[in-house]
């Protein structure tokens, strides 16, 4: 065999680890390679953690339904492959009957198997995909939760006082208010993903021309521009002006997880004076969906809301234009 034919072959050995994933080590060395193969077409590493976590199901499920004990990181390609059509139906059935998984749920974790044993027919190691043609269930169409006008407004008065709050929370919050403020601006005015969030260096933002620059999924780059209201938030929270936009107390690039916690801790607090927070659940992804949707009730088409968002399809920012046709015939019911 030459020696680009050998290049060409799969280690049998995963040497190089390129996300630090939980569980990770668990995993048979074809999935490692799976999972460095989504580090190299820049997938995020919560996703990869996600795919993770949906193989380790499959593999629980594997050990229950074949009632004998299964050490995944010891599960051989040659055997892994003879997996069949019937067992993933098998798999989807248990899925919904025995787990009671959502739909949005049960079409995630088949979706990863599929998307691995698709890897695995791109890299030869078969020619089959046994959960190509399983049936998915249909997910029930919902329209995505937000804040009105109202309600926006009414929460970012109120999370930046010290409302709800002991002496000693609100010494506390002194020290990171501006911090914790922009960023929750951030989300509900630029409809960032929070991962995009805390990905944000300080030359990211250009005020000359009034724009922030943002990584999004794929590592696709994409331009927002800073509404008005950020840029005195901007101005009071500007440090040295290098380096990570959001840093923890140690200096150090704050996490997703922070961002959510830090959210959260408002939300809780706030809950007994703007009872909307309460059924509506508020998280960074739904700051999201109140950008998205306060643009399409202000008239903004879907083509542009999809631009700002970094939807890949249009078909995914479909579903703020819904909320823009309710608007429009409200005012036309409204007619005299």
């Amino acid at each position: 065999m030459s020696i680009f034919r050998q290049l060409g072959q799969a280690p049998t050995k995963v040497t190089t680890k390129r996300f630090n994933l939980s569980g990770y080590e668990r995993m048979p060395s074809f999935i490692q390679r799976f999972l460095n193969h989504l580090a190299a077409k820049h997938y995020s590493e919560q996703t990869a953690q996600r795919y993770l976590y949906d193989f380790l199901d499959f593999f629980r499920w594997v050990e229950a339904a074949s009632a004998s004990e299964v050490d995944p990181s010891s599960v051989e390609i040659d055997s892994f492959v003879e997996f069949d059509h019937a067992g993933a139906e098998a798999y989807a059935t248990y899925l919904a009957l025995e787990l009671d998984n959502a739909p949005s749920v049960i079409n995630r974790k088949l979706s990863s198997m599929q998307s691995l044993f698709n890897h695995l027919i791109e890299t030869g190691v078969t020619a089959y995909n046994p959960f190509q043609a399983v049936e998915r269930p249909k997910r029930a169409k919902r329209n995505p939760i937000y804040l009105t006008e109202q309600e926006w407004l009414d929460f970012s008065t109120l999370v930046r006082s010290n409302v709800g709050m002991s002496d000693r929370e609100a010494s506390w919050y002194e020290r990171n208010r501006d911090r914790d403020f922009l960023m929750i601006q951030l989300l509900g005015l630029t409809g960032m993903r929070v991962s995009e969030l805390v990905g944000l260096d300080w030359n990211d933002i250009d005020r000359e021309s009034g724009t922030i620059r943002v990584i999004g999924k794929g590592n696709k780059e994409r331009v927002i521009p800073i509404a008005s209201p950020l840029e005195p938030l901007l101005d009071a929270y500007r440090r040295d002006g290098s380096g990570p936009l959001f840093q923890s107390e140690r200096g150090k690039r704050i996490s997703v997880r922070t961002v959510q916690h830090t959210l959260k801790g408002h939300i809780d607090r706030l809950k007994p004076y703007l009872p909307f927070l309460t059924h509506k659940q508020v998280t960074p992804h739904k700051l999201r969906h109140t950008f998205a949707s306060r643009l399409a009730m202000s008239g903004i088409d879907v083509l542009t809301i999809q631009q700002l968002l970094g939807h890949e399809s249009v078909a995914t920012t479909q579903v703020y234009a819904h909320i823009g046709d309710e608007k429009k015939k409200q005012a036309m019911i409204g007619l005299r």
